[in-house]
């Protein structure tokens, strides 16, 4: 059985795939290779910084599920139903109230980002990778803590 996929395997992935793109483009640059070179590197650059930001928003959305589900209470029937739920209800129910709402638009313009990205849209978008790694780790943080109550199901 494979190991679940963690936020730091995924920022260690990053950081190796792309300091070797950053580092074959310095030399591109250096060496004076072809211009069509060194575009091919900077679309593998945004090629890769896209693939890691579905990747990273998959992680969130997997703990928003989570949480989600957590707070919509144990009959059996609400779990399924929340998980089938569209991603703004799932959202709404997982960071209730107005003191999420900066959180809740912040993940909910990722995900149209994510969905642009993942069917090929937006790929000439600049991804801030590394900030929302930071986000992703805080995000995480903050689910776990409540997920980890065990007087709390998650509520309020």
């Amino acid at each position: 059985m494979t190991r679940q996929i963690t936020l730091d395997d995924l920022r260690a992935a990053y950081k190796r795939t792309t300091s070797r793109i950053y580092r074959i483009l310095e030399d591109g640059y250096d060496f004076g290779v072809d211009q069509l070179i060194v575009e091919a590197l900077d679309r593998d650059a945004l090629i890769v910084d896209a693939a890691f930001f579905v990747l990273i928003f998959g992680q969130i959305e997997s703990r928003l599920n989570a949480l989600a589900i957590r707070r919509v209470g144990t009959d059996r029937k609400r779990p399924a139903a929340m998980r089938e739920a569209k991603f703004e209800k799932r959202l709404e129910h997982a960071l209730p109230g107005p003191e999420s709402a900066d959180l809740r638009r912040e993940i909910g313009g990722w995900y149209d980002t994510r969905s642009d990205a993942a069917h090929g849209g937006r790929l000439t978008y600049t991804y801030d990778v590394a900030a929302v790694f930071d986000r992703a780790f805080q995000f995480d943080e903050l689910v776990t803590t409540q997920l980890n109550e065990p007087d709390n199901p998650g509520e309020g």
